[in-house]
């Protein structure tokens, strides 16, 4: 039997299959990951995607027929983009579909069911329509996994006998960083968060603020990089993004234009032009894991290793930060292309298997908490009702709902809103929630007396949960 993890990444998209002692990857028809792009032909309604689109993303930008679909990874936390009839979960579908299509090979039947990995914090809106375009694919989700905890799990056999292991997952879209403990055949998250400063934002900067201020230099002009058309900006973003690749294994590279500005642009970009800019996201992005391990209450010493994944952990200053801050803790993915989807599939291999590694109380008047959901909890289908009464004569009830841990004493709040109500002392406001599959926790809140016009709805994927190993 196939067991199918599924990365779907801001830049790229992958999908990785455990079959026996099989260990097979599927991306574009080149055999790397397949680009998370999509272009709509706005004269036949067709949607088309895959390596070559992506290699000419630019010229379809140029052509008026064409319509070059946003980040999807980005349009997931909203959903409401459309372009004709396609939503974003059409959309995301066909990337999926392009995945499955690859992992056809040798007569089998594509992707049938798989685990996701998300980015950390990944709101529940997007979880879902991720999974209402992954069924338009035809594909089942049977569970998401944090993709930093994925990448844990793919080196499992490595890390197993270790205590704190730390993972630093440094992509296009975000950073990701977990700390996590291991006990036995068990794995808690004990720290998990996000930051939206990752690759494409710093291939932007670079083009902004060192290559196009270079460019205007050389030719002295005078014309800022907001005054440039779409076309030129993206294109040389692209070429910031290939030109930072580079200059991870070699101190500088030729950068060229064919047209900027409707004229052609030649120049030799060093490591020592982009330090600046590649510096600064360095030293925030490891100060974040720092942060991560103090938040932890255990020391770096008890941290044994950093696994660092990603596209950006490519980068040439981030060893020598890494080196003088965690020395010799820190380890590069030996496949950071594909290693997220091979934890995915790990997971799927024993689907359904996490529970909650934090406890959610809620806040009451007297500064006291009546737990909703503990250590150990699974999802459940149906939720739990709790009814609750005003101590005042008050037009709504304030609903605060805190989120703690062994390790970490001090609440934080986890979800915070307000029902109307009618105003009588005693009146009683009826609350719902649950642990969903999504690795989400939803909650409902409406008073008797004003009934559904007072329901108010909330929800967070912010969640540290618990995997067990076999």
């Amino acid at each position: 039997m196939s067991h199918f993890g599924i990365d779907f990444g801001t830049t790229n998209s992958c999908a990785f299959e455990i079959h026996g002692p099989a260990r097979l990857h599927y991306g574009d028809e080149a055999g790397k990951p397949l680009p998370s792009i999509v272009v709509i032909d706005r004269a036949t309604g067709r949607a088309l995607c895959g390596r070559d689109v992506w290699n000419q993303r630019l010229s379809y930008s140029e052509k008026g027929g064409f319509r070059v679909v946003p980040p999807l990874k980005k349009l997931l936390e909203n959903g409401d983009w459309r372009e004709g009839q396609w939503t974003v979960p059409l959309l995301v579908a066909e990337v999926l579909k392009h995945l499955s299509k690859a992992a056809t090979v040798g007569g089998r039947l594509g992707i049938e069911q798989a685990t996701f990995s998300v980015p950390v914090g990944l709101p529940p809106q997007a979880r879902r329509t991720l999974r209402k375009a992954a069924s338009v694919a035809g594909i089942q989700v049977n569970g998401f996994i944090s993709e930093s905890t994925a990448a844990l799990m793919r080196y499992w056999p490595r890390v197993r006998d270790h205590r704190y292991v730390a993972v630093f997952d440094w992509g296009g879209g975000t950073l990701d960083v977990s700390v996590l403990e291991l006990r036995g055949h068990k794995i808690f998250e004990r720290y998990t968060q996000s930051l939206a400063q990752a690759g494409t934002h710093l291939d932007e900067e670079l083009a902004q603020c060192v290559v196009h201020p270079r460019i205007m230099r050389e030719r002295g002009a005078a014309k800022a990089f907001e005054e440039m058309t779409l076309d030129d900006r993206n294109e040389l973003v692209f070429r910031c993004e290939v030109a930072k690749c580079a200059l991870s294994s070699r101190p500088e590279v030729e950068l060229v234009l064919e047209s900027y500005d409707q004229m052609p642009a030649r120049l030799v970009l060093t490591r020592r032009d982009c330090e600046p800019v590649v510096a600064r996201y360095v030293r925030q992005a490891v100060d974040l894991l720092a942060h991560a391990i103090r938040e932890t209450r255990v020391s770096r010493d008890e941290i044994q290793e950093i696994i660092v994944i990603g596209g950006s952990s490519q980068l040439w200053l981030l060893p020598e930060m890494l080196g003088k801050d965690f020395p010799g803790r820190y380890k590069l993915a030996d496949n950071p292309e594909w290693d997220v989807a091979h934890g995915a599939a790990i997971i799927e291999q024993n689907p359904g298997n996490f529970t909650l590694a934090e406890t959610l109380g809620l806040r009451l008047s007297d500064e006291t908490y009546f737990e909703l959901a503990r250590p150990g909890d699974r999802p459940v289908a149906a939720p739990s009702s709790l009814a609750l009464a005003l101590v005042e004569d008050s037009k709504e009830a304030n609903i605060i709902v805190d989120k703690w841990s062994s390790e970490h004493a001090q609440p934080k709040t986890a979800l915070q809103f307000s029902v109307q109500s009618m105003g009588f002392d005693q009146e009683e406001i009826l609350l719902r929630y649950r642990l969903t599959e999504d690795l989400t926790f939803h909650i409902t809140g409406q008073s008797r007396s004003r009934g559904r016009a007072s329901l108010i709805e909330r929800e967070t994927g912010e969640l540290r949960c618990g995997y067990e190993m076999e």
